[in-house]
């Protein structure tokens, strides 16, 4: 006999198949593995099919089950009859060979609402991940200057898929990774050091402006650094000292930051780089914050190198063999991992097929650190050919209540000014890395990989995963609000930090703000914050992530269509629903004693995706792709509207069984958009 009670449609109806299947391969005297047949279920195409549909013509093929589609269907639909199944109403079958099932609605309507309501938010939460745990590295902005619109998509997708797997049951390890001892820094410590000489000039002049931020001031250092070296560039025939005095610096500052090397005279170069990484990460963060973004760890590409991990690393490749000295060429007097034949972009613009590891002057570089990195990520450096651990101390409560803990060197020389510290092995050991990081770096997450592979880890480069996205630019009209220069008269605009040609995130997120209270001036400043950081967040996630993506500030913040503010919107109307019932007195029922016998379609199709959310979150979680949550939870917000304009005002409804299943139909939605609209990292809004 069949279960009585579904708990998932999906699920449910899948049972019934496989169940009918194998009674058909024992009356057919058919040996095949069900396991291999394909059940491709879905909503069906016309409603008069019914509600689900399912072809089998993909199982008739000589190599399948060898049966024509359209007996095969019939003969399934039979014994599917015969089961007697109560939420199935009718099953009917449909050229060329689709099974169609309409289902018994009041039935499984009353089953969907109090499997949401008795689960509440804990609905479409799943053990599947218990027991495993991820490492999801993201953000990871440079120390160097103010975070902008770009790092923006790298958090949104980074701290989405976090929560998506969080929701899995998965132990998940939200990191930072903090590049603060490359170039980038190297330059802003320069900028710092040739402004006390009087021998930089910062657009907009040498001081700092009025309100404004260490981060922001940065960036206006780090965009003359490159000025003046493009201006060295330009007259290095002429004068070639300008050009070599500038990268003499660079290369000073780079080896001081590297090896901590204290100067006999002069700046301390690696206590000044250390001082501005801290400032602005510290900045990060708020920005990062106000997205509603959070991290367990901190993690610091100094201390990678400072705690001797990468020195022992490239001991290992070199002694497996696995580097390259050359003697002559561009890579002279480097340490080089091979890579064969043809040309690849690395991240130094350089076309090679082979990756420099270590500098000609000792220095090493992203992927170099990369590989330690990911070693540690995995545990592997307990290994004691390797024997490296790392000490975490508390960095501070965030917004969200969530401990950030910081990695430091063993040794720590200011240990006793930080307190708390834990057991070393809490942090990393992952079974699994998901590295979120935009596709120009595709190349060099390969040549991490393969690393990995020539050292003997396979199962651990085969469980790296690289979360490639595209690039953010801006439409020409958001690029005019944010005042870029608008007099090549393009379509959109990307950004180049080193050019000061970006938008940084805190303006856009400022602008965002001001026009919500532009579009709806009655909102509260907090409430307009919490949708403004909504549509942001909607907009950074809601297309493919190989799609480059255009950001329009009007197109963001429209309250209809698929937007942020449009879900928050939808959310809000569901939940004013209930506090008018509230008002009223109305008193929503513990238990439905039954649905009307007949269901509008707008309530069918919004229970329908009601019921839908686990599978779907499980499915989006599994791909790593926050857009198919994204358009799972605009497609709920939808079928609401779609329900809210179809049916009468609840507060007027006359018939108790009626009103009971309405009102408990908008509270199972509420309760489940809550949970969707969380796992996208939104605060939701009762009323706006």
């Amino acid at each position: 006999m069949a279960e009585a009670t579904p708990r998932d449609l999906h699920e449910y109806l899948t049972t019934f198949i496989k169940q009918a299947v194998a009674t058909y391969l024992a009356q057919e005297q058919i040996a095949f593995d069900i396991e291999q047949l394909p059940i491709d279920l879905r909503f069906s195409a016309q409603a008069s099919y019914g509600d689900y549909s399912m072809p089998v013509m993909p199982w008739g093929g000589k190599n399948k089950l060898a049966r024509k589609p359209l007996p095969l269907a019939e003969a399934l639909a039979t014994i599917l009859r015969d089961m007697q199944i109560p939420a199935i109403q009718e099953i009917t079958v449909t050229a060329p060979g689709f099974l169609n099932f309409r289902l018994n609605r009041p039935f499984i309507g009353q089953v969907i609402i109090e499997r949401v309501l008795d689960a509440g938010a804990d609905f479409g939460q799943s053990d599947t991940g218990v027991g495993t745990k991820y490492i999801v590295e993201h953000t990871n902005i440079n120390s160097n200057k103010a975070a902008h619109v770009g790092h923006l998509r790298n958090s949104c997708i980074g701290d989405t898929v976090v929560r998506m797997l969080r929701s899995q049951g998965y132990q998940v390890e939200a990191q930072n990774y903090i590049d603060d001892s490359g170039v980038q820094v190297a330059d802003v410590v320069m900028g710092f050091i040739l402004l006390q000489l009087g021998e930089l000039e910062l657009p907009g002049g040498n001081e700092r402006l009025p309100g404004e931020t260490f981060a922001y001031y940065c960036s206006r250092v780090y965009v003359a650094i490159g000025k003046a070296f493009d201006e060295a560039e330009a007259v290095k025939e002429s004068q070639p000292e300008k050009l070599a005095k500038l990268k003499e610096l660079r290369k000073a500052v780079l080896r001081a930051i590297e090896h901590g090397d204290e100067p006999e005279a002069g700046p301390d170069y690696a206590v000044l780089a250390a001082d501005i990484s801290h400032q602005i990460v510290h900045a990060h963060l708020a920005t990062m914050a106000r997205l509603n973004v959070s991290y367990d760890l901190l993690t610091w590409e100094s201390v990678v190198l400072h705690s001797g991990l990468w020195q022992r690393v490239f001991a290992m490749l070199r002694d497996k063999g696995l580097l390259e000295k050359p003697e002559i060429g561009k890579a002279a007097g480097c340490w080089v991992l091979p890579f064969g034949e043809g040309d690849t972009q690395t991240e130094e613009g350089d076309r090679s097929s082979d990756k420099i590891l270590v500098r000609s002057d000792g220095t090493a570089t992203y992927t170099a650190k990369d590989i330690a990195y990911q070693l540690w990520k995995f545990g592997l450096t307990d290994d004691p050919q390797i024997g490296v651990q790392f000490e975490f101390v508390p960095w501070g409560r965030q917004h969200d209540g969530r401990l950030l803990w910081t990695m430091r060197a063993p040794q720590h020389q200011n240990a006793s000014e930080v307190g708390e510290q834990v057991d070393p092995r809490r942090f990393g050991h992952a079974r699994r890395v998901i590295n979120v990081i935009d596709v120009r770096q595709s190349y060099l997450q390969q040549v991490l990989y393969e690393s990995l592979r020539r050292l003997g880890y396979t199962e651990q480069a085969d469980n790296s995963v690289h979360l490639a996205y595209e690039v953010v630019t801006l439409s020409a009209a958001t690029a005019a609000r944010l005042g870029v220069d608008m007099s090549d008269g393009r379509d959109f605009y990307a950004m180049s930090g080193r050019k000061g040609i970006e938008i940084k995130a805190d303006d856009l997120i400022n602008s965002a703000i001001e026009r919500m209270l532009e579009i709806k001036p009655e909102l509260s400043p907090e409430i307009a914050a919490i949708a403004a950081a909504s549509a942001i967040r909607y907009f950074m996630v809601r297309y493919n992530l190989q799609q480059v993506i255009a950001l329009d500030m009007d197109e963001a913040l429209r309250a209809n269509g698929d937007t942020g503010v449009y879900l928050q919107y939808a959310y809000a109307r569901a939940n004013s629903i209930l506090r008018k019932l509230d008002i009223s007195d109305y008193e929503l029922p513990e238990t439905l004693e039954g649905l009307p016998e007949q269901l509008e379609q707008s309530e069918w199709e919004l229970l329908r995706h009601i019921d839908a959310y686990p599978r779907s979150l499980a499915e989006a979680s599994a791909k790593f792709a926050p857009n198919m949550l994204a358009t799972y939870i605009y497609d709920l917000a939808s079928h609401f509207s779609d329900f809210y304009e179809h049916t009468p005002p609840i507060l007027k409804e006359t018939d108790e069984r009626v009103k009971a299943f309405r009102a408990s139909l908008v509270s199972a939605t509420v309760q489940t958009m809550a949970n969707a609209l969380r796992v996208l990292g939104f605060i939701p809004l009762e009323s706006m």
